[in-house]
Protein backbone atom coordinates (compact mmCIF):
# COMPACT_ATOMS: atom_id res chain seq x y z
CA UNK A 1 0.00 0.00 0.00
CA UNK A 2 1.59 3.76 -0.93
CA UNK A 3 1.65 5.78 2.15
CA UNK A 4 -0.22 9.05 1.99
CA UNK A 5 1.82 12.24 3.06
CA UNK A 6 -0.11 13.50 6.41
CA UNK A 7 -1.44 16.92 5.70
CA UNK A 8 0.12 19.50 8.05
CA UNK A 9 -0.20 23.27 7.34
CA UNK A 10 1.75 23.59 4.13
CA UNK A 11 4.05 27.31 4.19
CA UNK A 12 4.21 27.32 0.33
CA UNK A 13 3.26 25.65 -2.86
CA UNK A 14 4.43 25.22 -6.69
CA UNK A 15 2.70 23.10 -8.72
CA UNK A 16 3.70 22.70 -12.54
CA UNK A 17 2.63 20.80 -15.76
CA UNK A 18 6.04 19.94 -17.71
CA UNK A 19 5.77 18.82 -21.01
CA UNK A 20 8.32 16.45 -22.86
CA UNK A 21 9.50 19.09 -25.49
CA UNK A 22 12.28 20.45 -27.02
CA UNK A 23 12.65 23.92 -29.13
CA UNK A 24 15.16 24.62 -31.59
CA UNK A 25 15.80 27.47 -32.90
CA UNK A 26 17.97 29.15 -35.75
CA UNK A 27 20.79 31.48 -34.74
CA UNK A 28 20.70 32.95 -38.42
CA UNK A 29 16.95 33.01 -39.57
CA UNK A 30 15.13 32.94 -36.43
CA UNK A 31 12.52 30.21 -37.23
CA UNK A 32 12.11 27.92 -34.49
CA UNK A 33 11.02 23.61 -34.73
CA UNK A 34 9.25 22.12 -31.91
CA UNK A 35 9.83 18.26 -30.77
CA UNK A 36 6.54 17.19 -28.70
CA UNK A 37 7.69 13.57 -26.98
CA UNK A 38 3.90 13.21 -25.55
CA UNK A 39 5.60 13.01 -22.03
CA UNK A 40 3.32 15.15 -19.11
CA UNK A 41 3.90 15.03 -15.59
CA UNK A 42 3.53 16.73 -12.56
CA UNK A 43 5.87 19.08 -10.00
CA UNK A 44 5.91 19.93 -7.14
CA UNK A 45 8.15 22.13 -4.66
CA UNK A 46 6.67 22.06 -1.30
CA UNK A 47 7.37 23.94 1.50
CA UNK A 48 6.01 22.38 4.52
CA UNK A 49 5.18 24.76 8.02
CA UNK A 50 6.85 24.47 11.19
CA UNK A 51 6.51 21.31 12.96
CA UNK A 52 7.64 20.36 16.89
CA UNK A 53 8.50 17.24 19.19
CA UNK A 54 6.81 14.38 18.33
CA UNK A 55 5.00 15.81 15.41
CA UNK A 56 8.38 16.99 13.42
CA UNK A 57 9.75 13.58 14.40
CA UNK A 58 6.33 11.45 12.78
CA UNK A 59 7.17 13.97 9.81
CA UNK A 60 11.30 13.21 9.63
CA UNK A 61 10.34 9.44 10.25
CA UNK A 62 7.89 9.28 6.95
CA UNK A 63 10.46 11.12 4.70
CA UNK A 64 13.19 9.04 5.99
CA UNK A 65 11.01 5.36 5.13
CA UNK A 66 10.56 6.64 1.67
CA UNK A 67 14.34 6.48 1.04
CA UNK A 68 14.45 9.73 -1.04
CA UNK A 69 13.58 8.89 -4.70
CA UNK A 70 13.23 4.81 -3.91
CA UNK A 71 9.82 5.31 -2.62
CA UNK A 72 6.68 6.88 -3.67
CA UNK A 73 3.87 8.79 -1.69
CA UNK A 74 0.15 10.08 -2.16
CA UNK A 75 -0.67 13.66 -2.21
CA UNK A 76 -3.86 15.27 -1.63
CA UNK A 77 -2.48 18.57 -2.23
CA UNK A 78 -5.04 21.42 -0.12
CA UNK A 79 -4.61 24.12 -2.86
CA UNK A 80 -7.24 21.47 -4.95
CA UNK A 81 -9.69 20.51 -2.50
CA UNK A 82 -13.29 21.55 -4.02
CA UNK A 83 -16.39 21.25 -2.94
CA UNK A 84 -18.88 20.38 -5.52
CA UNK A 85 -22.47 19.20 -5.45
CA UNK A 86 -21.20 16.43 -8.20
CA UNK A 87 -22.90 13.85 -7.51
CA UNK A 88 -21.33 10.90 -7.95
CA UNK A 89 -18.74 10.86 -10.87
CA UNK A 90 -17.61 7.91 -12.79
CA UNK A 91 -15.64 7.49 -16.17
CA UNK A 92 -18.41 6.73 -18.76
CA UNK A 93 -17.59 3.80 -21.28
CA UNK A 94 -14.23 2.00 -21.51
CA UNK A 95 -10.83 2.36 -24.10
CA UNK A 96 -10.91 6.23 -23.92
CA UNK A 97 -7.69 8.36 -24.48
CA UNK A 98 -5.96 11.47 -25.15
CA UNK A 99 -7.52 14.88 -23.02
CA UNK A 100 -11.21 14.28 -23.52
CA UNK A 101 -13.16 11.69 -20.56
CA UNK A 102 -16.66 11.15 -20.94
CA UNK A 103 -18.24 11.01 -17.15
CA UNK A 104 -21.93 10.63 -16.26
CA UNK A 105 -23.28 10.76 -12.55
CA UNK A 106 -22.88 14.70 -12.28
CA UNK A 107 -26.30 16.28 -11.18
CA UNK A 108 -28.25 16.68 -14.33
CA UNK A 109 -27.82 20.25 -15.90
CA UNK A 110 -25.96 21.77 -13.52
CA UNK A 111 -21.76 22.34 -13.34
CA UNK A 112 -19.65 19.22 -13.74
CA UNK A 113 -16.27 20.67 -13.46
CA UNK A 114 -15.34 24.12 -14.18
CA UNK A 115 -11.98 25.25 -15.87
CA UNK A 116 -9.10 25.02 -13.58
CA UNK A 117 -10.64 22.30 -11.54
CA UNK A 118 -9.20 18.77 -10.81
CA UNK A 119 -10.08 15.33 -10.36
CA UNK A 120 -8.05 12.21 -9.82
CA UNK A 121 -7.94 8.67 -11.34
CA UNK A 122 -7.37 5.58 -10.12
CA UNK A 123 -5.87 4.07 -6.90
CA UNK A 124 -2.50 3.23 -5.12
CA UNK A 125 -0.19 2.71 -7.50
CA UNK A 126 -2.42 3.68 -10.39
CA UNK A 127 -3.22 7.25 -9.19
CA UNK A 128 -3.44 10.12 -11.57
CA UNK A 129 -3.91 13.55 -11.58
CA UNK A 130 -5.54 15.54 -14.24
CA UNK A 131 -7.08 19.49 -14.63
CA UNK A 132 -10.14 20.26 -16.52
CA UNK A 133 -8.85 23.03 -18.87
CA UNK A 134 -12.95 24.00 -20.05
CA UNK A 135 -16.21 24.34 -18.39
CA UNK A 136 -18.20 21.12 -18.69
CA UNK A 137 -22.18 20.96 -17.98
CA UNK A 138 -23.85 18.20 -17.46
CA UNK A 139 -26.67 17.32 -19.72
CA UNK A 140 -30.35 15.89 -18.75
CA UNK A 141 -28.96 12.49 -18.00
CA UNK A 142 -25.99 13.78 -15.52
CA UNK A 143 -23.32 12.97 -18.73
CA UNK A 144 -20.36 15.32 -19.28
CA UNK A 145 -17.16 15.74 -21.41
CA UNK A 146 -14.34 16.48 -19.57
CA UNK A 147 -11.59 18.53 -21.42
CA UNK A 148 -7.99 17.32 -19.32
CA UNK A 149 -4.13 18.17 -19.10
CA UNK A 150 -2.63 16.26 -19.00
CA UNK A 151 -3.67 13.81 -21.61
CA UNK A 152 -4.88 10.36 -20.14
CA UNK A 153 -2.06 7.73 -19.47
CA UNK A 154 -3.97 4.63 -19.52
CA UNK A 155 -7.66 3.73 -20.53
CA UNK A 156 -9.51 4.10 -17.38
CA UNK A 157 -12.28 1.26 -16.73
CA UNK A 158 -15.53 1.76 -17.42
CA UNK A 159 -17.81 2.84 -14.09
CA UNK A 160 -14.27 3.98 -12.28
CA UNK A 161 -14.56 6.75 -9.80
CA UNK A 162 -13.62 10.15 -10.43
CA UNK A 163 -12.01 11.77 -6.89
CA UNK A 164 -12.79 15.10 -7.14
CA UNK A 165 -13.04 16.58 -4.32
CA UNK A 166 -9.98 15.96 -2.43
CA UNK A 167 -8.17 14.68 -6.10
CA UNK A 168 -4.90 13.02 -4.90
CA UNK A 169 -1.29 12.65 -6.93
CA UNK A 170 1.32 10.01 -6.95
CA UNK A 171 4.67 11.65 -6.23
CA UNK A 172 8.34 10.57 -6.03
CA UNK A 173 10.88 12.47 -4.42
CA UNK A 174 13.30 14.35 -6.07
CA UNK A 175 16.30 13.69 -3.25
CA UNK A 176 16.27 12.45 0.49
CA UNK A 177 14.38 15.47 2.49
CA UNK A 178 16.79 16.92 4.87
CA UNK A 179 14.86 17.41 8.52
CA UNK A 180 15.91 21.39 9.71
CA UNK A 181 15.51 21.39 13.17
CA UNK A 182 16.03 24.35 15.43
CA UNK A 183 15.80 25.75 18.75
CA UNK A 184 13.05 24.04 21.11
CA UNK A 185 12.92 21.02 18.91
CA UNK A 186 11.09 22.84 15.95
CA UNK A 187 11.43 21.27 12.74
CA UNK A 188 11.19 22.60 8.77
CA UNK A 189 10.80 20.66 5.58
CA UNK A 190 10.80 21.20 2.18
CA UNK A 191 11.21 18.92 -1.10
CA UNK A 192 10.66 18.77 -4.63
CA UNK A 193 8.81 15.46 -6.16
CA UNK A 194 7.33 14.44 -9.31
CA UNK A 195 4.69 12.80 -10.38
CA UNK A 196 5.63 8.44 -10.38
CA UNK A 197 4.85 7.57 -13.41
Amino acid sequence: MIPELPLTLIASLERRLITATSLATSPFTGSAQLQDWGGEWWEYQIEMAQSRGRYGRRLAAFFAQLGGPRGRFLFRDPSIAQSLGAGEPLVDGAGQSGKVLATRGWVANEPALLAGDFLSLGADSATRLYQVTADAIADAEGRATLNLVPRLRASPADSAPLEVTAPVVLLRLAAPVPARIGRVESYRFSFTAREAL
